[in-house]
């Protein structure tokens, strides 16, 4: 039964995200959100998961770099933990059914979290998908995605739910969202601004396909 609901929640989760990427090239943002966007806000929106009842924040911001620029950084998991918050590890092992599955390890109020996703990765669309896939946490789903928007800038949108469970109260993790998402977008600039003055920006080196699989 609890596979059975974790299958539909994911099956839930992936057309949201699939009909959210479908959209991402019509007029969204509107014009106001266009706005704001360029004053340089961070915008963060915060609901409830409709089936788990998790806290499902997304932000989008701007970064000043190419679409390409930004794709290579939020598909370089091995240096997640130099620039993402609450990141110990994440360690990309190998591709099973056209995803990648990454083992990753993060710290939440002050309690340590590993466990496995799976990605899909979408090039094409620069958008990478993860859902949860093993480990001692109820669930774990979100996307990025990367746009064009002017000559200058890139469009970022970033969501992200974790259920660990009554470790951590509604309350923290409601917290957590709001102090974490601006924290998110300000250190990808920073890592873009970064990389651009070192010319150290490359295409991250993933497992190939066919990779021998590894325990986590």
């Amino acid at each position: 039964m609890i596979h059975l609901m974790r299958t539909l929640v994911t099956i839930c989760f992936a057309l949201m995200v699939c009909t959210m990427n479908i959209n991402a090239h019509g007029p969204f943002p509107d014009e106001s959100k266009r706005r704001e966007l360029k004053r340089g806000e961070i915008l963060i929106t915060i609901d409830k998961h409709p089936i788990t009842n998790a806290f499902l924040p997304t932000g989008q911001c701007l970064v000043e770099a190419s679409v390409e620029d930004v794709w290579w950084i939020i598909t370089d998991f091995d240096s997640f933990k130099e620039f993402l918050p609450h990141v110990v590890y994440y360690r990309p092992l190998f591709w099973k059914d056209d995803r990648l599955l990454v083992d990753c390890k993060v710290k939440l109020a002050f309690i340590n979290y590993k466990y496995r996703l799976s990605y899909i990765i979408d090039e094409s669309e620069h958008s990478t998908y993860w859902f949860y896939e093993s480990g001692p946490i109820h669930d774990t789903q979100g996307y990025w995605r990367v746009e064009p928007f002017d000559g200058k800038h890139t469009l970022v949108t970033y969501t992200t739910t974790i259920d660990v469970g009554s470790a951590v109260p509604d309350f923290i993790e409601k917290k957590m969202a709001k102090s974490t998402f601006p924290e998110i977008f300000h250190s990808l600039r920073s890592r873009v601004k970064e990389l651009k003055i070192q010319g150290s920006l490359k295409r991250p080196q993933l497992p190939a396909k066919g990779t021998p699989p590894g325990g986590m």
